[in-house]
Order: C-alpha cells, then structure tokens, then sequence
C-alpha cells in the first residue's frame, strides 16, 4: 500500500465518531489475527532486551513495569518465562483483549523456536503458555504469569511509590510520543526506580510508513519541515522523528546514567542520504545518526549522592 493511501484511510479513522465501537464489533466478528512476521521480530527483540535487562538487574525478584504495552504481550509473557517475579503492563488508554493475548500466547507456541534456546527454557515451559480456558477473564489469565495491566494509565503520574520499581522497559514506543510528553515520562520513571534501578528501552527510529510502502526509503520523512509534517501525522500512527542522539540527551537531562546503548546503522538509509534532502531541523544532525533506524538504550538511576552524569 502507497504511504499516501494509508495516510489518507488513517485520517478517515481519525474521523469517524464510533472508531473504537466499530473496532470492537470487527474483533467480535472476525476475531484478531496475528501477523507471524511482526510477532517473530517482536520475539527476537524481546530476547535480546531481556538479555540486557537481564545482565543489570535479578529478574527473579524484581519489579517491572512496560511503557505502553499495546495490543500483544509478546514481551510481557517472555519477561515472565524467564522468571521475572512481577511485571505491570500499561496503556494509555485499553488495547490488549482476550482475543489477542490468545493469539499471543498461540504465536510463542509456533514461533518457540526464536526464543526457547536463547533465553534456555525447558521444553516443559510450553505448558503455560496454553490457550486460556473457555470463559477465563483477561486478567486471570495474566495473573498466572504474574502480569498486571493497568490501562488507562498515563505514564506521567503512575501513582506508584518513590522507588518501588526495578526497571522501566518499552519496545517500539517511544517513537510515538510527543518529546514534551517524553520528558515527563521519563521523569516519572526516574521517581519510581528504586536507586540503581534501570530503564531498558528499544526505539524504531524509521518512517513508519516506510515497512509497507517500499517504493520510499526509511528516511523518507526527514525530507519535510516540522510544519509541513504535521499535516502528514494522524492520530493513529503519530512519530515524533527524533534521532539516537536526541533520546540518549533526554535520558541524561532527565538524571540518567545511560550504561549501554546501541545505535544500528541502516546501509540503506545511509546510501539514500546522498541523494534525500533532509529538512532543516535536520540538518545539525551526523548522517550516522539520521540513518540509525534502531536505537538501544540501558539506563541506570543513579544512587543517592553519585555524581550527575555527564552531558554532551
């Protein structure tokens, strides 16, 4: 599908009063359907966070809380196979539902191959992942793999203690919130890590478009101004094009340490470059850093008294 077209059906559905009703009533209808491709990349992204995760912090007591957890628990579920003693999922406003979080759970069971050697699960782990008993609530189900959902949730005033958390995760979300909105996030988070607790974020840098309509390079956004670009936004895929460099500097600012980052070069976007304007707003930025499609970042919450971290 051209970008153009899912731009403009977008903004009809931005539209139309009863979206989230007639939403529903083609779930009932149709029921949800996965996409084996997208749930693979989920995994294998999921695995490595966990990994990082993982290497700061024992997950077999800590506490965790996800950043919009959207319509699939795919991390979630990995979280809790691996041990993890809690984790909290949250939404903005209410996504996953009974039927997808079946799908889920039936999508780690065909795509098992992608995470039970890697994260090193007994065979016999399997078994929890069966599908829900006929009836069973959303939550009963999560409660057995000891997740909560709380949605709505804005993550600017979860209501959680001071330091009652051990670590912050999100996968592909952040591209989709607004930097001032960020900003409060992230400090949040820091008042509910406990000290030495950490943020592990992964972060989809490209133009969103860009998966579906090869004809555009991944950098194709880069090329309009704020202003023209906010008229190409809708309500239901809103990015917010920030650049590896601009969320390692929020993690800072906001009283981070960031331990461990990684930014993954696309050759492609790189290679469009020499031909792709870029926007003014874009112009200070590397090229290196402008082709970064995927950005990696562990961050620590400093102890009580260590020095502010460096800037720059």
């Amino acid at each position: 599908m051209r970008w153009q077209t899912k731009l403009f059906l977008d903004k009809v559905k931005d539209l139309i009063p009863a979206h989230e009703f007639l939403r529903r009533t083609k779930r009932v209808m149709f029921g949800f359907h996965p996409d084996r491709m997208r749930d693979i990349g989920a995994i294998q992204e999921g695995v490595k966070q966990i990994g990082w995760v993982g290497s700061a912090i024992e997950l077999r007591s800590a506490r965790l809380v996800e950043i919009g957890s959207g319509w699939q628990p795919v991390l979630p579920l990995l979280y809790s196979l691996a041990g993890t003693r809690e984790f909290v999922m949250t939404d903005l406003k209410r996504l996953c539902h009974p039927q997808a979080l079946a799908a889920t759970l039936n999508s780690l069971v065909l795509n098992r191959s992608h995470f039970f050697e890697q994260l090193a699960f007994p065979e016999s782990a399997l078994a929890r992942l069966q599908r829900p008993t006929a009836g069973e609530p959303m939550e009963e189900t999560l409660r057995r793999f000891s997740i909560t959902y709380r949605a709505p949730c804005d993550f600017r005033s979860t209501a959680y203690p001071d330091g009652s958390v051990d670590a912050v995760v999100s996968r592909a979300v952040l591209e989709h919130i607004p930097p001032e909105i960020l900003r409060g996030i992230f400090q949040e988070a820091k008042r509910i890590l406990r000290p030495g607790g950490i943020m592990c974020h992964f972060v989809d840098n490209s133009d969103h478009f860009g998966h579906a309509d090869t004809s555009i390079p991944l950098i194709h956004f880069l090329k309009y101004s704020n202003r023209a670009f906010s008229w190409l936004q809708s309500g239901s895929l809103y990015q917010n094009r920030l650049r590896h460099s601009q969320y390692s500097e929020m993690l800072q600012a906001a009283g981070f340490r960031i331990e461990r980052e990684e930014r993954i070069v696309d050759p492609k976007a790189l290679l469009a470059l020499e031909s792709s304007p870029v926007a003014p707003e874009f112009r200070g930025f590397s090229k290196e850093d402008l082709a970064a499609m995927d950005s990696c970042f562990l961050a620590v919450n400093p102890d009580v008294g260590a020095p502010k971290p460096a800037t720059g």
